[in-house]
């Protein structure tokens, strides 16, 4: 019997650290965009869930535009809490560049997990 309590104890520590965990590594969505001004043209990734706080999405997306050698002016990555609403935003995004003249390239990239 003296055994038990300090096992259940040990299970809320447990279940405490991983909550503590689970919040910390909460999603977060993004996208990433590239202006090329000289060219007339904006690069766009497709959105993609990411844990808070990993990494840097914006120096990966350039490294892939220049692999790729596509011009471009500064990388952005926008965020947002859910898909929905990051959606919500490359779409804005992409209609705003369309009517102002750029032409729209999607490029196929993922950020590395």
């Amino acid at each position: 019997m003296t055994l038990k309590k300090p096992v259940m104890g040990l299970g809320l520590a447990l279940a405490m650290a991983l909550s503590l965990c689970q919040t910390a590594m909460a999603l977060e969505w993004q996208y990433c965009l590239a202006p090329s001004n000289a060219d007339h043209k904006i690069y766009f990734s497709g959105a993609f869930a990411t844990s808070a706080g990993v990494g840097s999405a914006d120096g990966s997306f350039e490294q892939a535009l220049m692999q790729a050698h596509l011009s471009h002016d500064e990388v952005q990555c926008p965020r947002a809490d859910n898909e929905n609403s990051i959606l919500a935003m490359l779409q804005a995004a992409v209609a705003y560049n369309q009517k102002v003249g750029r032409k729209v390239v999607y490029v196929r990239w993922e950020p590395a997990r």
